[in-house]
């Protein structure tokens, strides 16, 4: 599952560029890897298709940091909780984060991204879309399935 984080800094209706401390956060299973993303995705082999999942990929994974991660290795004793510890230091509402973490199963990570550290505006690409925000999210849930279905 992927939740795109906007702030918004404006309450200009004509304010249509994205703001650079807009991200998101995902959660996928720990050993994803690209070979799932590309078989999920049901792209053919060398075609422009791979080339754009695996972009993509790279562009969640590479530079994203892992929030339940550095929680318990950092901040665990200063913030109650992860969904407190999400929104004073990313200023993720409370909203996405319960939403995302509400969904996680055993053995999943959770990602977080913005555009302020490194994120590819591939990922803005298909998180602002709704279309391909929502073939994102169906890419993620077979993974997940396939994840989930391996683990037994």
């Amino acid at each position: 599952m992927i939740e795109k984080v906007t702030i918004k800094r404006s309450n200009n209706p004509n304010y249509q560029f994205s703001d650079l401390a807009d991200g998101f956060l995902i959660s996928l299973p720990k050993k994803c890897t690209l070979n799932d993303f590309l078989i999920a995705s049901k792209v053919k082999p060398n075609s422009y298709g791979s080339i754009i999942v695996s972009r993509l990929y790279h562009a969640l994974m590479v530079s994203s940091v892992n929030v339940k991660d550095e929680y318990s290795r950092y901040y665990s004793k200063e913030y109650e909780n992860l969904n407190q510890f999400l929104f004073w230091k990313y200023c993720i509402p409370l909203k996405i984060s319960k939403k995302v973490f509400a969904d996680l199963k055993e053995g999943e990570i959770v990602l977080y991204n913005n555009f302020l550290s490194g994120c590819s505006w591939t990922v803005n690409a298909f998180i602002d879309e709704p279309t391909m925000l929502k073939t994102l999210n169906d890419i993620l849930k077979e993974v997940r399935e396939k994840d989930y279905e391996n683990s037994k």
